[in-house]
């Protein structure tokens, strides 16, 4: 009998469904390789099984369940369906955030901890195999050992122990992604050689701070989320900042109104613990009792989101109806940019601005563009200033949009934004394209788009909304900027800057470079200076 040890719950979405003959290792990130997810679904109808694959054979195959932390064999004629690769943020909405954030944390601890070795050794430097992908930074001082062969008992012939001594230390002096330059620490010059082990030591030590909502309260009930982490974290060996000690350097944050999500913060705190990784979140609300909460683990060295998941929880009683981000649908005056017309204050746009797209006045007394998944020049939902020469004058182009519970994306940028259904972008365009935090997949990204040049993430929306999204020009120099909330400067906001757009963008001259915003949202208000 298999033991019931895992909630039962449906699951709308699968990665990928396989036979249970057909077993196979997906790829994964380099930066945390953590062993492919396998969701074991049994013809007994008995709680699924969620966990890694230890070992198969005709007959069985034995998984290590993630939940209970115990070896379950399975007879391949007992089951029904396997899904794999499974999905990291689906195993979280099913076994619970603490247990598969402190699993993934422990899969990082170990790496951190894998050996590399010697690849090459010249006169100055010591080429090694363990790069920034493996935690490895500048400084970091690594052993190197070398194997002289097994030890075995004389009379069984078994094997005993494996003659290893520490030969040497060696320190980092350059890293890359997956190797790092070193040199030898003190005066001896041991004979290192090609294949010599090298052993990291790299302890992990996570700061766990209280999850908290856009204005920075807790409640009961989140003290109790971040308590449970704690536990498990510890439970599988991965030390943690003790409370006490993180108390005092979360106030003194909060006093300078830090916010605790922002990687700079993480970074600073963790500085101020000892924390070589914090764990921060935020919970947002999705209606009046429900809510997302999200959660990220951050390299406090790097400032670099290692681990970011999220999953449906229901809102704690005193955050119920208080959310200012979902919650709140109708945007104060000072939230407005100091100049513009409300866009849904008269049917005519303002004076700059001309579309051949259809609009309707929205809820929060802004337009809705109607046609936005359109993908005809004709049809396409896209509203744009009569100015088609942006690109060779200095401008700060600013709009305010605010999403609902159906919206899924906008994009905002310099061309024509009409999409170009080959290339499924927005064709001669340069654009921050930004997710609503009520999508499914990558809620709130903000991605900077270039046509067919590719894409970088610059951000993420934690709210509805509204936010100010703004485009500077000064010379050959284009600046977007996001201010999440338009509630002035804070740490949620963010910006990417391009050095020259002439050369980031070759295709933008004085004929096809209008400023324009489209797609999905309501937007609020809208100005042009130049």
């Amino acid at each position: 009998m298999v033991p019931q040890t895992i909630r039962s719950l449906a699951f709308s979405r699968y990665l990928f469904v396989v036979i249970f003959g057909t077993f196979a290792c997906s790829s994964v990130s380099a930066q945390v390789s953590s062993p492919p997810l396998f969701k074991v679904l049994l013809k007994d109808n008995s709680n699924p099984i969620i966990g890694t694959l230890l070992d198969q054979d005709p007959n069985n195959v034995t998984i290590r369940d993630i939940y209970t932390k115990t070896d379950v064999n399975f007879e391949r004629s007992n089951v029904k369906e396997v899904v794999t690769p499974f999905a990291f943020d689906d195993a979280v909405e099913s076994i619970g955030l603490a247990e598969m954030l402190s699993w993934k944390v422990a899969q990082i601890a170990s790496q951190r901890k894998q050996p590399g070795r010697i690849a090459k050794v010249s006169s100055q430097v010591i080429y090694v195999t363990l790069g920034t992908n493996s935690g490895i930074r500048k400084d970091a001082k690594l052993d190197v050992f070398r194997n002289e062969g097994e030890i075995k008992d004389p009379v069984s012939g078994e094997v005993i122990a494996v003659e290893r001594p520490k030969i040497a230390e060696i320190q980092v002096v350059e890293t890359h992604e997956k190797y790092c330059k070193a040199k030898l620490v003190g005066n001896l010059e041991p004979d290192l050689q090609v294949g010599d082990e090298v052993e990291p030591n790299l302890d992990l030590r996570i700061a766990v701070c209280p999850i908290r909502d856009q204005n920075g309260n807790t409640a009961d009930e989140t003290l109790v989320m971040a308590e449970d982490l704690t536990t498990r974290l510890v439970n599988r060996r991965v030390p943690v900042v003790d409370r006490e000690s993180l108390g005092s350097v979360l106030d003194e944050l909060l006093a300078q109104n830090s916010i605790l999500f922002d990687p700079k913060t993480a970074q600073k705190l963790g500085e101020l613990s000892g924390a070589t990784h914090v764990v921060a979140g935020k919970i947002v609300a999705n209606g009046r009792t429900r809510g997302i909460v999200y959660v990220r683990l951050i390299d406090v060295q790097t400032g670099r989101i290692v681990v970011a998941t999220s999953t449906s929880i229901s809102l704690p009683r005193t955050m119920a109806d208080t959310e200012p981000g979902l919650a709140s649908r109708r945007p104060s005056p000072a939230q407005m940019p100091r100049n513009g017309k409300t866009l849904g204050e008269s049917r005519a746009l303002p004076s700059f601005l001309t579309t051949r797209s259809r609009y309707q006045k929205g809820e929060a007394g802004g337009i809705r563009i109607q046609g936005y998944d359109e993908f005809t020049y004709r049809n396409q939902g896209v509203i744009f200033t009569k100015d088609i020469g942006c690109v060779s004058r200095d401008f700060t182009f600013e709009t305010v949009l605010q999403f609902g519970p159906e919206d899924m994306v906008a994009n905002i940028g310099i061309g024509y934004g009409v999409a170009d259904r080959s290339y499924n972008g927005l064709k001669d365009s340069v654009y921050l394209r930004l997710h609503s935090p009520y999508m499914r997949i990558e809620p709130g990204l903000v991605e900077l788009n270039r046509f067919k040049l590719g894409e970088e993430n610059v951000g993420e929306l934690a709210t509805a909304g509204p936010h100010l999204v703004r485009i500077t020009k000064q010379g050959n120099t284009v600046t977007f900027q996001v201010d999440s909330g338009n509630d002035g400067p804070t740490d949620d906001d963010f910006e990417t800057t391009i050095a020259d757009i002439e050369e980031f963008a070759p295709f933008l001259h004085s004929k096809n470079s209008p400023l324009f915003f489209a797609g999905a949202g309501e937007y609020i208000r809208v100005s042009l200076s130049k």
